[in-house]
């Protein structure tokens, strides 16, 4: 080769050489250092549900399954989906540092499919940032971070979709999700989306089965007032408008309000309900904005929101529609007593097993359903029921809920059922 030849191809090579190391703060993109902050907090989350076999008479079968889950807070408490552990007999919690915990389910919530776990002997974790659902912009760059079909530490990038998409989700309520392109597939549930500061943005909890590039997440506000609510309370809750409803399906109304609507059935005098002029009869088929369809989704939307905030109505009432805003508020202390007495019509004692009803009003529920003075109430929407407080708590959390009957067990002699009475 001659000496210009030779001369030529040094020249050409000199910028190949001299870019061959790119410099770090080209290649430490805002994604790089999202994920370097956000995935120590981001687990993977293997559990063991037992299995009915035609063999469990000669062992025990059980099934191995995985999931994702974030630790949001250091002394061991991680959030997931509730259907990552549902039926779970053995939990085993995975870090990215390759340390292991045996888990437990503290509290879960099947409907609003959150769980918060609890590492056992763990403490000084890594906890990962919270970010701001209520402050996200269309179209900006999220990452969804988890363990994909059983991968391990797996991180794919997209925008947001939707930063409020109401789905339906099999037979529970109509939620509102972040939608975002970012690959989710089995395995994420329970892991992190994240923006580009690594703060958590959502938790991932399912995608949707006829397409690609949809999945969606459970806005971090939610998350985290439902998880603290569940730590608190042991369950969801959900700020309490003064009125009971019952779902009116699909096609027995006409119109805009076709898809479904809930009745008013009772309005608590003095109640939130009642002061801002909601009456029985009034058909209601949006919050704030949000179609409802059934009392599952009117739980689910205030399950959001803490007492004391105002929501607005849409109602129908005859051929007219207006707005009411109304101050959700606590559950009135006592209206489960109220109710007993009132609604359901009974005095009850307590005796071995169970409360004994010892006086039935004509007028009440107990009566109208053939039950009878001497009966003995064993539990309220299966919750066993041995006192007096047990059984006005029940009622309690099935006014909370905006249901206007619930679920008697009763006991006859040797015999037992069920029965529904209005309240």
């Amino acid at each position: 080769m001659s000496r210009p030849t030779l001369a030529l191809l040094a020249v050409l090579l000199l910028p190949v050489v001299a870019h061959a190391v790119p410099a770090d703060d080209v290649r430490r993109t805002p994604v790089v250092e999202a994920v370097e902050r956000a995935t120590p907090a981001v687990v993977t989350v293997k559990v063991e549900v037992r299995v009915d076999s035609p063999f469990r008479f000669f062992r025990e079968e059980r099934r191995a399954s995985e999931g994702s889950g974030v630790i949001i807070d250091g002394r061991g408490l991680v959030l997931t989906n509730a259907h990552v552990v549902d039926g779970a007999t053995r939990v085993e919690v995975h870090l990215q540092d390759e340390r292991a915990f045996a888990a437990d389910v503290l509290a879960q919530d099947g409907e609003l499919d959150l769980a918060v776990l609890q590492l056992r002997g763990a403490s000084d974790l890594p906890v990962i940032a919270l970010g701001d659902s209520s402050d996200l912009l269309l179209g900006e760059t999220v990452i969804a971070i988890g363990n994909p079909l059983g991968l391990g530490l797996t991180v794919s990038t997209g925008v947001l979709s939707s930063t409020g998409r109401d789905v339906p989700v099999g037979q529970g309520p109509v939620q509102t999700y972040l939608q975002t392109d970012a690959a989710i597939n089995p395995g994420n549930s329970g892991g992190a989306l994240v923006d580009l500061h690594g703060r958590l943005v959502g938790i991932n909890t399912f995608i949707h089965a006829s397409a690609e590039g949809v999945g969606f997440a459970i806005p971090v506000n939610r998350a985290t007032k439902i998880a603290a609510d569940l730590l608190a309370y042991g369950e969801v809750q959900v700020p309490w408008l003064g009125a009971t409803f019952a779902d009116v399906g699909r096609g027995r109304l006409g119109g805009a309000w076709a898809a479904g609507a809930l009745l008013v059935e009772r309005v608590e005098p003095g109640g939130p309900a009642a002061r801002a002029g909601l009456r029985p009869g009034d058909l209601v088929g949006q919050l704030d904005g949000h179609r409802i369809l059934t009392r599952a989704d009117l739980n689910a939307r205030l399950a959001e929101r803490r007492p004391g905030v105002t929501v607005r109505l849409q109602v129908l009432r005859g051929d007219r529609s207006e707005e009411l805003a109304v101050v959700a508020a606590q559950v009135g202390a006592g209206i489960g007593a109220v109710r007993l007495a009132q609604g359901v019509g009974v005095q009850v004692q307590p005796v071995q097993g169970g409360l004994q009803v010892t006086q039935a009003t004509r007028e009440g529920s107990w009566v109208a359903a053939g039950l009878r003075v001497g009966d003995v109430i064993l539990g309220v929407d299966g919750v066993r029921t041995a006192s007096v407080a047990a059984l006005t708590e029940a009622l309690d959390r099935a006014m909370a809920r905006h249901r206007g009957r619930a679920w008697f067990t009763v006991a006859r002699g040797p015999y037992q059922g069920t029965k529904e009475l209005p309240l």
